[in-house]
C-alpha cells in the first residue's frame, strides 16, 4: 500500500511538471482561450506552440530520462556496483563520437541512420564493459573509474571530431551538455519504440537479477548464467544510453540518481527498482528541463547542468560510502 501512495506520487508530480511543460509562459492568454485553441482543428499560434514545440518536448524529456533511469538501474543490477551510470560510465560516449562525426560532416546518413549509429556505437562499449566485468574481478570503485575514464576518452574524441569540423557551438553545447531544444515526434517515436522494446525484455528478465545481485557463483550454482544475463542486461542499457544521447545529449547522473532513490522507496526488489527508476528518472529530467527554461528565460541554459548540479554532490557522498 505504501508503494502504490509513494508511485501514485511520482505520477501527481510527473502530470503536474507536464502541464508546466505544455501550458506555462504562453504569454496574455487566457486558460479558456487555450482550451478552446485546443479543441479547434485551425492552425492557430497556441495549437502550433503547444502541439508542435512544447508537446514533443515534453515526451521526449520524459522518454530521455525513463531511458536513463532503467540503463542505470540495468548497469547496477548486473554490475553490482551503486555507481553504474551510462554517461558516467561511457556508454553514451560512444553515441557522443557518432553525433560528432555526423555534426562535422565526417559520415553522412538520414535521421534513422543517426539514431541506429548512436546506438550501436553506445552498444559496442557496453558489450566491452560487460567482458570486463565478467572476466576480472572489480570492485565498485575500480568499475567506476574504468568507466569514468572511458566517458572521458570518448568525449575527448567527439570533442576533437567536432573541432576538426568546425561545428556551430550550440550544436556542441547540446551535444555534451543535454538539451531538448531540437525536440520532434519523430525523435519521440524512435525514442519511444526502444523504449517501450528494452523496458518489455526487462520485465521478463527481471526475477533472475535476484541471485545475480549475491554473486556469479550464487547465481551459476542455481542455474542462472550470471554472464549472459549481464551481457543482455548491458546491450539494454547501450540501447537506452545510445537513444537518449541521439534525443537530447549527454545528461549526466539521471542514471545514477534514479536507482537510489527508488531503493529509499521501495527497497532492492529489482522489478519495482527497474520500473521506478524509469519514473524516477523522468520525473527528474522534465524537472530539469523545465527548470532551465523558465527561470533563465530568455536565455536557456542546457537541462544537463540541473542533473549535474544535483547529481554530482550525490556521487561525492556515495563513493565516501563505498569501502
Amino acid at each position: 500500500m505504501k508503494i502504490t501512495v509513494q508511485y501514485s506520487s511520482l505520477l501527481l508530480l510527473i502530470a503536474f511538471f507536464i502541464c508546466i511543460g505544455l501550458f506555462t509562459r504562453l504569454g496574455d492568454v487566457s486558460l479558456g482561450q487555450i482550451f478552446d485553441s485546443l479543441n479547434s482543428s485551425d492552425d492557430s499560434t497556441i495549437n502550433v506552440v503547444i502541439w508542435s514545440i512544447r508537446a514533443p518536448r515534453v515526451a521526449v524529456s520524459l522518454f530521455v530520462g525513463a531511458s536513463l533511469g532503467l540503463s542505470g538501474a540495468l548497469i547496477q543490477l548486473s554490475t553490482r556496483s551503486t555507481l553504474g551510470d551510462p554517461n558516467i560510465f561511457g556508454i553514451g560516449g560512444g553515441a557522443t563520437i557518432f553525433l560528432a562525426s555526423v555534426f562535422a560532416g565526417v559520415v553522412t546518413v538520414g535521421e534513422l541512420g543517426v539514431f541506429i549509429g548512436c546506438i550501436v556505437s553506445s552498444v559496442l562499449i557496453a558489450v566491452l564493459l560487460a567482458v570486463l566485468v565478467s572476466s576480472k574481478d572489480l570492485s565498485s570503485i575500480k568499475l567506476a573509474l574504468m568507466g569514468i575514464a572511458v566517458a572521458a576518452f570518448t568525449l575527448a574524441i567527439g570533442i576533437s571530431i567536432i573541432s576538426y569540423g568546425r561545428v556551430f557551438p550550440t550544436q556542441v553545447i547540446g551535444l555534451v551538455s543535454g538539451t531538448f531544444t531540437r525536440s520532434n515526434w519523430q525523435i519521440f517515436s524512435y525514442l519511444f519504440i526502444t523504449f517501450t522494446l528494452c523496458i518489455g525484455i526487462t520485465v521478463i528478465i527481471a526475477r533472475n537479477f535476484y541471485p545475480v545481485m549475491l554473486g556469479d557463483v550464487l547465481a551459476r550454482s542455481i542455474g542462472v548464467e550470471a554472464v549472459r544475463l549481464r551481457f543482455i542486461a548491458m546491450v539494454l542499457a547501450g540501447i537506452l544510453a545510445g537513444s537518449s544521447v541521439y534525443a537530447g545529449g549527454l545528461i549526466n547522473f539521471v542514471g545514477l540518481i534514479s536507482p537510489h532513490l527508488t531503493r529509499r522507496l521501495s527497497g532492492n526488489n529489482p522489478m519495482l527498482l527497474l520500473t521506478g527508476s524509469a519514473l524516477i528518472g523522468s520525473l527528474i529530467t522534465i524537472f530539469s528541463d523545465q527548470i532551465v527554461r523558465l527561470i533563465f528565460m530568455p536565455v536557456e541554459i542546457p537541462a544537463g547542468m540541473t542533473t549535474t548540479i544535483i547529481g554530482a554532490p550525490l556521487m561525492i557522498l556515495l563513493s565516501m560510502k563505498i569501502k
